[in-house]
C-alpha cells in the first residue's frame, strides 16, 4: 500500500509524508522470555531492540492510542486471523500489551507500551 513519498524536509532529512491523517507505525512485541518481566525495559532502546522484542507488523494509525486500539485482538484478529503470523513469529501475545514498543517511522520516535499510557524510550 502507498502511504505517500520519502520527502526532505528542510535539514534534508528524508521523513514518509503523512497521508490522509494516518502515519506508519513499526510493531514490536516483546520475546515470549520478557514477556510480563518489566525489569528489563528501564534499559530498553530502540538501537537495541531486535533483543527483547520482535518485529510484528506495520500499522497505519493516526498516533500511538490508535495503534493501540487497533493492536487489540478483537480489533485485528476477532476470529484468530492473526494466530498464524504469531506463530511464525514465535510470539504468544495477540493484544499489544505493556511493555511491547512501537516505532512513528514519521517522527522517528520510539515508545514503549506502559501502566498507562506510552513513554518515549532512546534509540
Amino acid at each position: 500500500m502507498l502511504l505517500g513519498k520519502l520527502e526532505k524536509n528542510t535539514k534534508g532529512e528524508k521523513k514518509m509524508k503523512i497521508v490522509e491523517g494516518r502515519r506508519e507505525f513499526h510493531v514490536y512485541y516483546q520475546k515470549p522470555e520478557f514477556f510480563g518481566d518489566f525489569t528489563f525495559s528501564d534499559n530498553l532502546s530502540g538501537s537495541k531492540i531486535d533483543d527483547t522484542h520482535i518485529f510484528l507488523k506495520f500499522v497505519l494509525a493516526n498516533n500511538l492510542e490508535d495503534v493501540f486500539k487497533k493492536m487489540q485482538g478483537e480489533n485485528w484478529s476477532p476470529n484468530g486471523e492473526a494466530r498464524k503470523l504469531i506463530i511464525e513469529k514465535g510470539l504468544e501475545h495477540t493484544s499489544m500489551s505493556v511493555g511491547d514498543v512501537v516505532y512513528d517511522s514519521y517522527l522517528r520516535k520510539w515508545s514503549k507500551v506502559a501502566m498507562a499510557g506510552f513513554e518515549e524510550i532512546p534509540y
